[in-house]
């Protein structure tokens, strides 16, 4: 009876902990945010103007102290010409400071766009943002908010959810990888076979 009670009570805090981070995210069919900026090459990046000729792979980025994010901007660079043989344009989207996005660069010699999330905006828009707090990170909560607070802007304490979003020409989602488990990330070769 005690064990069950301890199993009920691990459950019902690891499903409070999970609330604390917005899970109401956009889905496929729905409408994809304007994503407006400047990549580290010093390139405007405007949505709707890409989006007249190419779709959009928007993948969400925590920063080049996360070894799972690193691990995926590197698949992406992998399959990046792949990619582009499929018209598909690549935006990666971080709070991480612009001098951090050229370390990135520099590390993974990456040729896509990579985005500085000014204020916070895109993440917002594309509801992925949450606080780093310890409701939010549990596990390794005092490593992770030293990261941030040395990769992101001066009192920027947001990480985004490492989503991924493919949007078609028509300006509409068609494929959405979300989930707060920032272990679990897209997988490039199954956005490839769905790309026709």
């Amino acid at each position: 009876m005690r064990i069950s009670i301890l199993i009920f009570l691990q459950l019902f805090l690891m499903n409070q902990v999970a609330s604390q981070i917005n899970t109401n995210h956009l889905k496929v069919g729905e409408l994809a945010p304007k994503i407006v900026g400047v990549d580290q090459f010093n390139s405007k990046i405007d949505s709707d103007i890409i989006l007249k000729e190419k779709k959009i792979l928007l993948v969400f980025y925590r920063g080049n102290w996360c070894p799972y994010c690193k691990k995926h901007l590197a698949s992406l660079q992998e399959n990046l010409e792949k990619l582009k043989d499929k018209g598909i344009f690549v935006i990666v989207v971080t709070p991480e400071k612009v001098d951090k996005i050229n370390e990135t660069t520099e590390t993974f010699n990456t040729t896509f766009s990579i985005v500085h999330d000014s204020n916070n905006k895109i993440m917002k828009d594309y509801k992925v943002d949450f606080e780093v707090n310890k409701e939010n990170v549990p596990s390794y909560f005092e490593f992770t908010l030293k990261r941030v607070q040395e990769y992101n802007e001066n009192e920027n304490n947001v990480l985004p959810v490492p989503a991924t979003y493919l949007i078609d020409k028509n300006n509409k989602i068609s494929y959405v990888h979300y989930d707060i488990d920032y272990k679990k990330r897209s997988d490039f070769t199954e956005i490839l076979d769905l790309s026709k």
